[in-house]
């Protein structure tokens, strides 16, 4: 067993889609949420390969558009059984353009060889299928050693536009006052700072700014909807 693998075997992961407002991430998992319901679940069809599933957090949620799903990580969350077990930089054992809809939550963060998990996309995604995809532009180091990398919007476009995917939308998840927000939450629970109230109240001050004064050039998270070429 890899040393990744023994890292984040039985690794407790969110299994739900979103959270309440005293949960230390509501900014941000209520923000994707808000964005697979409004955007990403009409463009879902077919057979899906959740790639990098952890926990599988949004497989319900995907399951009524869905004649199949396909979950695939390097080792299995708890409680979570795995479809696919991947082996580190090498290829799923799919065929090419067997998958309608491929689902990439904060994942693409965690893959040491990006140019070969986005190729693996492409191979995989039929043409005119779908890639909905999520990746941070600001998050703390999470998952170390395993944490490789950051994403501004016209870098995550070059990289899935060099692979022969077209972008149909891109959207920034939060802006300025979301990203404090969360950033101040999330050193607060890594310091072991657990207080409902306060975690309640920054979330909807920070959520409330946000919607009125909303600056998109700093932003938590990019949510991305591409097709393949």
């Amino acid at each position: 067993m890899s040393t990744i693998k023994e890292a984040l075997h039985g690794l407790q992961r969110q299994q739900t889609l979103g959270a309440t407002l005293d949960h230390p991430h509501y900014i941000s998992l209520s923000l994707i949420g808000n964005w697979l319901q409004d955007v990403a679940f009409s463009e879902a069809s077919g057979v899906m390969l959740d790639y990098g599933c952890g926990g599988q957090p949004y497989k319900n949620f995907f399951m009524p558009k869905l004649s199949r799903y396909i979950g695939a990580d390097v080792s299995a969350a708890d409680g979570i059984c795995l479809d696919i077990e991947i082996e580190p930089q090498q290829a799923l054992a799919l065929d090419g353009a067997s998958i309608d809809t491929l689902l990439s939550t904060q994942t693409l963060e965690h893959i040491e060889d990006i140019e070969f998990y986005i190729s693996e996309c492409a191979r995989l995604v039929r043409p005119d299928g779908v890639l909905i995809l999520t990746a941070p532009m600001q998050w703390r180091h999470h998952e170390v050693p395993y944490d490789y990398w950051r994403f501004t919007r016209y870098g995550l476009i070059s990289l899935l536009e060099r692979h022969g995917f077209s972008i149909k939308s891109i959207s920034p998840c939060g802006g300025v006052y979301a990203l404090i927000g969360q950033i101040f939450l999330s050193h607060l629970h890594e310091r072991g700072v657990r207080k409902k109230w306060l975690n309640k109240m920054v979330n909807w001050f920070s959520l409330y700014l946000n919607q009125h004064w909303n600056d998109t050039e700093d932003t938590l998270n990019w949510m991305c909807i591409a097709i393949r070429n």
